[in-house]
């Protein structure tokens, strides 16, 4: 208990010192912003501009040349797309019918996903900003999860161990449309591979690749396509 009461007040000075409020924190964990975007919608209609995604919220906005923000939902988007300028990429978000509730998958809701790989199975993404201490600890978490950094910036100014980072969770689109959460990603994918299952291990043994990484995981799906 006085662990973990050590580990909030830390926290909590290490917000300070980086110059965060509460409710600034909030905004930040819960929001992806890029500078340059574009939005696809259902009807056809392509609009540009700077974007703003709230994860919480599940809503993407898009501030057009006259200053006016539009607000669109999962149900209103064919996919969007915003320009990482750190990595140079586009990033590219699309709505899939998916469960958030695992005991009710019969109650579906359209939800956002960015798309890592496409094909008869298409490799898909969740991310959430979280406060994540710097000591040594593998990037691969557990279940499916896998930690990213986001911005030392903060972490610099205020001298603390701490940093915002990206935590990924993986998923894969089926051919039946649906979503599986890869929260135990080797034994998920062995379960499709049926007589592909050979070949497949021969890749991934030849490659030396890990399903805890998530470009070795990126490789596997991919080739799992191919074949």
């Amino acid at each position: 208990m006085l662990r973990k009461l050590l580990y909030f007040w830390r926290i909590l000075i290490f917000l300070a010192l980086a110059g965060f409020s509460p409710t600034t924190l909030a905004q930040n964990l819960n929001k992806h912003e890029w500078a340059k975007g574009k939005i696809v919608l259902t009807t056809g209609e392509t609009l540009f501009g700077p974007l703003s995604y709230y994860y919480n919220k599940e809503i993407i906005q898009v501030k057009g040349t006259d200053g006016f923000i539009r607000t669109f939902s999962p149900v209103n988007v064919a996919y969007f797309q915003g320009f990482n300028e750190q990595k140079q990429i586009f990033q590219t978000f699309k709505p899939f019918l998916y469960s958030p509730n695992p005991d009710v998958p019969a109650f579906q809701t359209p939800t956002f996903f960015e798309v890592v790989t496409e094909g008869k199975y298409t490799l898909v993404k969740r991310t959430a900003f979280v406060i994540r201490n710097l000591d040594p600890i593998p990037r691969y978490t557990s279940l499916g999860r896998y930690y990213e950094p986001y911005s030392s910036t903060e972490t610099a100014r205020a001298g603390n161990n701490y940093q915002i980072a990206q935590l990924h969770s993986y998923y894969l689109l089926t051919p039946q449309n649906q979503i599986i959460s890869l929260r135990h990603p080797k034994k998920d994918l062995e379960d499709l591979y049926e007589d592909k299952a050979a070949p497949m291990k021969a890749y991934i043994r030849g490659k030396k690749l890990s399903y805890k990484n998530p470009v070795a995981l990126t490789h596997v799906v991919q080739y799992f396509n191919h074949l």
